[in-house]
């Protein structure tokens, strides 16, 4: 759920304090990252939707006399409470609807407010009819129809995968994507991702350059050029988890998706400050990802430099982690979550404008497909691409001239919705003709397809 509505309104309210010289200083404003757990949930496709209303309703005794308790019926089930307003004790009527309040006594003219957490929409919870009794008989007669004296709708929270879909499908360009290290075709290799693949993450594997890359069948080869979309099986690698989740951060506030929202330091731009041999002192956060960029396609550090620079951006990205509370979904805007440490500090660096945002929640629907392979023709390993209109059941296979089937690239794999790719290594197999054959059977809409296409190998 939703935060109430006192503590709603005090964390977006800046804080102004008096110093002793007169001057006024703001509150230091709160960022937002995230950690590589949470980029790897399925995304919260119900973000957004009201569940329940805390609202606030003010009885005023206008009876004239003393009253001592009182009897409310709402028009929603009453789930919570959050203020008896003096009441001592609460009784509900079978459905919850109904409260009977006592064990303190209202002058006349004087008055009560109650406060809860109902089951109706911020638009419609109301109070059907009430009435004040005193010693169990009724004092006044029943008043009808009263509205909320505040009320604020609860809705269900965003979570990680929301983020990672939002970022991927609506800030981040394509056909660019997101590039992690240096773009270099001769001795290096790089990482471009351009889908809302959950399957990024989480990384386990000790911290070190882009070595090598696992193929399907368990062979592992040197990473040299780009790698497009790589599930963490591909190539599993804690600092390039850690990166990847730190740099979409970035990217996240540079847009105006995280708090802060004004013309506060970006998170990018923040200096941190390190000790002894951390190789990430005196640098910004985007500098950080700039030699992780270097470290990471470039071979030529020692595991302990890779060690020490996966400690900095990890510690970074877990000084701004916690809970996700949407201030709005339509754009998608997160609240920060902690003030600065004091080893990161802001900077004068000029404000990067934002990109432009869309509704986390009204997706433009994908529709299934499956694309050639490329390169075509190959040898050894293609991608292939296909597109997924709901979380689907996968199953990939590859057939020869005759029929038969000689490879099995997916085998009943649960994925995401949206674009994805796989990689073939067909080491084992000849020159030749071959078909690539895909079925899914969705999860949700329980819809189905299946598609066939050629590809060549060469050797």
């Amino acid at each position: 759920m939703n935060l109430s509505a006192t503590s709603y309104h005090r964390m977006l309210v800046v804080s102004v304090l008096v110093v002793l010289v007169g001057a006024l200083a703001i509150a230091q404003p709160k960022y937002r990252t995230f950690n590589q757990v949470d980029l790897a949930e399925k995304k919260q496709k119900k973000a957004g939707k009201q569940v329940s209303s805390d609202a606030c309703f003010h009885f005023v005794n206008t009876t004239g006399i003393t009253v001592n308790s009182l009897h409310a019926r709402f028009n929603g089930r009453v789930l919570s409470i959050q203020d008896s307003g003096g009441f001592t004790s609460i009784d509900f009527d079978h459905k919850h609807k109904a409260i009977d309040a006592t064990g303190r006594t209202v002058a006349p003219g004087d008055s009560v407010v109650f406060c809860g957490t109902f089951d109706k929409k911020d638009s419609a919870i109301h109070v059907n009819f009430w009435r004040w009794d005193t010693n169990g008989v009724p004092a006044s007669p029943k008043y009808e129809d009263l509205e909320p004296w505040s009320v604020q709708g609860n809705r269900i929270q965003p979570n990680g995968g929301t983020v990672r879909e939002y970022l991927y499908k609506k800030v981040i360009t394509r056909p660019a994507g997101l590039v992690i290290g240096l773009p270099n075709p001769t001795t290096g290799g790089w990482i471009r991702y351009k889908t809302a693949d959950r399957k990024y993450f989480p990384h386990t594997d000790s911290s070190r350059c882009f070595d090598f890359i696992k193929s399907g069948e368990g062979n592992q080869h040197p990473f040299i050029g780009e790698l497009k979309n790589p599930h963490v099986k591909k190539h599993n690698n804690h600092l390039l988890g850690e990166v990847h989740a730190l740099r979409l951060a970035i990217v996240a506030n540079d847009s105006g998706v995280t708090s802060p929202f004004d013309a506060s330091t970006r998170l990018g731009d923040l200096h941190y400050s390190g000790a002894g041999d951390d190789p990430c002192n005196g640098l910004t956060v985007r500098q950080i990802t700039r030699l992780a960029d270097s470290a990471l396609t470039y071979c030529n550090f020692d595991s302990a430099f890779y060690f020490k620079l996966d400690s900095c951006v990890s510690k970074i990205n877990h000084a701004f982690d916690g809970p996700y509370i949407a201030i709005t979904f339509h754009p998608l805007t997160i609240a920060g979550t902690n003030e600065l440490p004091p080893w990161l500090t802001p900077s004068n660096e000029p404000v990067i404008p934002h990109f432009q945002r869309y509704s986390a929640i009204d997706d433009l629907p994908i529709q299934y497909a499956l694309q050639q392979n490329y390169p075509n023709p190959f040898n050894p390993t293609t991608t292939i691409e296909f597109n997924l209109a709901e979380p689907s059941i996968v199953t990939l296979t590859v057939y020869n001239l005759l029929g038969q089937e000689v490879a099995t690239v997916l085998d009943r794999e649960e994925m995401e919705d949206g674009e994805q790719s796989v990689e073939l290594d067909a080491s084992n197999l000849t020159s030749g003709v071959y078909f690539y054959r895909i079925v899914a059977q969705g999860t949700e809409g329980g819809g189905q397809f299946q598609a066939v296409k050629r590809m060549v190998l060469l050797k």
